[in-house]
């Protein structure tokens, strides 16, 4: 027996519920309602309307009569989005519409069967029939000839096998089926997008975490405005990895505290977006975290995967948890024969790894994606040529995370770090894939007490990963940041391997670079003096680093304005380089071009126009006209033009330096920026005071954020600034533009 409770009353949308007797002996409660309890009227559906509206669409005649499956991570908003799909049709309907709408919940295993037959029974199939075993025949074939539009809504399958039923779901036989409908819809809401799990007969349709102001304005919606701005917002969620659910639960735990009267409330409550940020790594961030609510839905779902085979999924799940927040380059990293030798990995190969990544991404346990488009210097780079990475929800991650493969994670970031893999990072063709190594390598110093726990061995690795990575920043113009990274990789080599060690050497070396950068002289060149005595002590004078700590000296006594010092050191280089190395030799070219910039400051101006036109044509010829090392040289050529006097020439060589630094170092390196400060001294000398304004002003700004406003470039930007606010006399260099 079926006794309807009810029907929508907006024109004739029926949504039925009803009581459905399946024997004599016992009867059950069964509803085939949407359940709208859940959709709130007052929050907006953020971010899915271009989805909204394709699977609307089925219901304007373009139905294609397949299953739509929408997939995602748990709390992803798939449900949300069925139930916004069952308001805009009860909205719709009216006097002249007719809309039926089903909805099965999957989780409910014991009561699918008895729902399909609900189904059938309201689409008009009675009987005998009813209860035979062609009833689901008879369901599709009738909702196949219906006339009034209908949707049918399974929400919640864990697994695709469970909807087999008499048949296979992938063959078109199972519970739900494909069909000719051109008004009805078959929607399903599932974690699981594999492809071969739902066969060619489905659409599937991926519900991905909410990204910018629409995961920000969840946030608020829920939060309410006492919890802080649209940007303090935007950072909690991007934390948070746009995870509906999650988004949710932090806005309701805030509008909480805030409505909390202030006698109820603990110190460490947090009220506001950025305070809950920071909270959640934090002593209370267990308790605050909402990866504990998704915990359970992904056991099941390594569960899952390792009914189907995928034996390693759940270890491969946890040593990617253990790189940083950000995209991993898998063909660069995750190598199987490195894999092999680690406990968890026996027998993996290229082939079940590959497998195994997609079979996590299906279950939207992590995403596979093409590498970013660009770095955070805003250079860009071709994405054909970037490495497809793999990314781990941040919510999956914090679930996911132990130290347990941590010393697999750094033998394999030693191996991807190594220059044979990955290239110099000096070198601007390596710079797309140290842009995505460099957050993982670097983040293996910043897990300094997990990192104690390693052997010996194990930490010396991490630290030469992380000091390839901090190179690469400094490559980048962010010497600041790499020097905190080399003061790491120095403590961290001074306890294992001693203070004399070349290693502990060569990473001071590199500290003692990025303080020269950011315009610590002194203490660069009392570094430098300690490393090239530690290496003439062990190796000799004429030890290939040993020459370049010196060289390196006579660049920041240089730098220093003690000339007659510079000279000394360089030329000494310079003659032991062309001795041991010859004249074309990198190195070499190096020593000759450092000492013509002293020759230049000397007031030797023809010998260092000798000396840099050797160095710009050997450089043309090994590394190209758009190399750094060639930019620099051509860089000092037209600084020597500029104090000759041949302010035209200077500038249109100036104008050609600046605009190729800025396409292959960024607009904001330093190098760009001081091409563009000699560039606006040469346009104020030549009359051209509006263009130099502009110029000046974005060469003072962009130092200022990278170097800082104390650095003596920093300053002779702004001389040079002032210098545009006062007449003086035109020619010539002035307000101190050298």
């Amino acid at each position: 027996m079926i006794a309807q409770h009810g029907a929508v009353a907006a024109g004739r949308m029926e949504i039925g519920q009803m009581v459905v007797a399946t024997t004599a002996e016992r009867a059950r409660a069964l509803t085939l309602a949407a359940p709208m309890g859940y959709r709130h009227p007052a929050l907006p559906l953020r971010g899915r309307g271009e989805l909204l509206d394709c699977l609307l669409d089925q219901y304007r005649g373009r139905g294609d009569g397949r299953l739509h499956v929408v997939h995602g991570l748990s709390g992803s908003g798939k449900t949300a989005l069925a139930l916004e799909i069952v308001h805009v049709l009860q909205m719709r309907a009216g006097p002249a519409s007719e809309h039926r709408v089903w909805w099965l919940d999957a989780r409910q295993a014991a009561l699918f069967e008895d729902g399909l037959r609900a189904v059938a029974r309201r689409v008009g199939i009675a009987g005998d029939l009813l209860e035979a075993d062609g009833v689901v025949d008879a369901l599709w074939h009738q909702l196949s000839r219906a006339e009034r539009p209908w949707l049918l809504v399974i929400d919640g399958v864990d697994d695709p096998c469970s909807l087999n039923g008499p048949g296979l779901l992938t063959a078109g036989t199972g519970w739900i089926r494909p069909h000719s409908c051109p008004c009805g819809l078959v929607l399903v809401t599932t974690c699981d997008g594999t492809t071969d799990a739902w066969g060619s007969g489905a659409v599937l349709h991926p519900v991905l975490p909410l990204r910018g102001r629409d995961a920000a304005c969840v946030l608020l919606d829920h939060a309410g405005p006492d919890a802080g701005t649209l940007g303090d917002a935007d950072c909690l969620a991007r934390r948070l990895g746009g995870l509906p659910l999650a988004l949710r639960m932090a806005g309701v735990y805030l509008a909480e505290v805030n409505g909390m009267p202030d006698a109820f409330r603990e110190p460490d409550m947090p009220a506001e977006f950025d305070a809950f940020r920071q909270a959640l790594d934090g002593p209370t961030g267990q308790v605050l975290n909402p990866a504990q609510v998704i915990a359970d839905t992904w056991r099941l779902a390594l569960d899952l995967l390792h009914r189907r085979g995928f034996r390693h999924a759940a270890d491969v799940l946890e040593l990617l948890s253990v790189f940083a927040d950000a995209p991993v380059p898998h063909a660069l990293v995750l190598r199987a024969s490195v894999l092999q030798g680690h406990p968890g990995f026996e027998g993996i190969d290229g082939g079940t790894l590959w497998r195994t990544l997609r079979a996590l991404a299906a279950l939207s346990l992590i995403d596979l994606c093409p590498a970013p488009e660009g770095d955070a210097q805003g250079v860009s780079q071709e994405v054909a040529d970037s490495p497809e990475c793999v990314r781990v929800h941040p919510l999956i991650r914090d679930v996911s995370r132990t130290p347990r493969y941590l010393s697999l994670a750094v033998s394999l970031l030693q191996d991807a770090c190594a220059i044979g893999q990955a290239g110099k990072p000096e070198e601007p063709s390596a710079w797309t894939v140290w842009s995505l190594l460099a957050p993982h390598a670097l983040d293996l110093v910043e897990q300094e007490d997990a990192l104690t726990g390693l052997p010996d061995a194990c930490q010396v690795s991490a630290a030469g990963a992380a000091e390839m990575a901090a190179r690469f920043l400094q490559a980048r113009g962010l010497s600041r940041q790499a020097g905190a990274v080399f003061r790491k990789v120095v403590r961290i080599r001074m306890r294992l391997l001693g203070a004399g060690h070349t290693e502990t050497l060569t990473a001071q070396h590199n500290l003692a670079g990025a303080l020269h950068d950011i315009g610590e002289l002194g203490q660069a060149e009392a570094l430098y003096r300690k490393v090239w005595q530690g290496h003439r002590d062990a190796r000799g004078e004429e030890f290939a680093h040993t020459l370049t700590a010196r060289h390196e000296l006579g660049r920041v006594l240089h730098d220093g304005g003690r000339l007659e010092e510079a000279q000394q050191h360089l030329s000494a280089v310079l003659d032991i380089r062309r001795r041991l190395q010859g004249e074309q030799h990198g190195h070499t070219l190096s020593a000759q071009h450092e000492l013509a910039r002293v020759l230049h400051d000397l007031g030797h101006l023809q010998e260092a126009g000798r000396e840099y036109g050797h160095v710009l044509q050997v450089r043309r010829e090994q590394l190209g006209e758009e190399h750094p090392r060639t930019l620099t040289t051509l860089h000092n050529l037209a600084c020597l033009m500029q104090d000759e006097g041949e302010l035209s020439g200077a500038q249109r060589q100036f104008e050609r330096v600046h605009a190729v630094r800025s396409r292959v170092l960024g607009g904001v390196h330093p190098q760009t920026l001081w091409t563009g400060y000699r560039l606006g001294c040469v346009l104020r000398d030549r009359g051209d005071t509006v263009r130099a304004r502009t110029l000046l002003l974005h060469v003072h700004s962009g130092l200022s954020a990278v170097l800082g406003t104390g650095h003596a470039q920093t300053q002779r930007a702004a001389q040079a600034l002032e210098g545009l606010a006062a007449p003086g006399p035109s020619g010539g260099i002035t307000n101190g533009c050298r």
